[in-house]
């Protein structure tokens, strides 16, 4: 990670305010796409009421082989493909102009993966 991102992500945790989610969020979106004043407050009071330690948990997965899609913006500052790869086996697909925040950002786009499986995740139109 960055220092701008463990800047905004320590902030956040030690001191929940609006400001400081909105800084985070900043961060976790695509350039030039400013957080929704409840997507704010949302992450303000997953801040002052609840606590991460900011790593994910290991994935416990079937047995059975299923179809998996993981998707991210080509801006995201946590995610990355050869986790998602060593952890999922699944290859990771990447929206263009989002950020890690894909559902916030493409919420449209994202529904249509579901709607056609097997469609490339990769290189999509934002919009």
């Amino acid at each position: 990670m960055t220092p701008t991102v463990l800047a905004a992500s320590a902030a956040w945790f030690l001191r929940p305010a609006p400001t400081h989610s909105a800084r985070l969020l900043r961060v976790m979106l695509s350039p030039g796409h400013p957080p929704r004043e409840e997507l704010v407050n949302w992450m303000t009071l997953v801040a002052r009421h609840s606590r991460s330690s900011g790593a994910p948990g290991a994935a416990t997965l079937p047995a059975r082989s299923i179809p998996r899609l993981v998707v991210t913006g080509e801006h995201d500052v946590f995610l990355l493909g050869p986790a998602v790869r060593g952890t999922l086996g699944a290859e990771l697909g990447v929206v263009s102009e989002a950020g890690h925040l894909v559902v916030e950002e493409c919420p449209e786009y994202l529904s249509t993966l579901l709607d056609s499986p097997g469609q490339p995740a990769s290189d999509a139109p934002v919009g």
